[in-house]
């Protein structure tokens, strides 16, 4: 059954107490986990070493982990 018959639009907001990332669905996860890849590999491409600021590497693995997660659990529930 896909969204349209359910009844589910497709800019579906998140509910009011939810989380910033509740409403993306798989492209918005895919989109999120490129990004944390590119800002990943930024650092690298640039020439810093991985001692000068873990934050950076960090932020950027939050991000690619919420993508991954977003994506899949999405990919997961279209399949049901």
């Amino acid at each position: 059954m896909s969204d349209r018959e359910r009844g589910e639009g497709a800019a579906s907001a998140a509910p009011g107490g939810a989380p910033w990332w509740a409403g993306l669905r798989v492209a918005g996860g895919v989109v999120l986990a490129v990004i944390g890849a590119g800002l990943l590999v930024w650092p690298v491409l640039r020439g810093d070493s991985a001692d000068e600021d873990w934050a950076r590497y960090y932020g950027a693995g939050k991000v690619l982990a919420i993508g991954c997660v977003i994506a899949g659990t999405a990919l997961v529930a279209r399949r049901r």
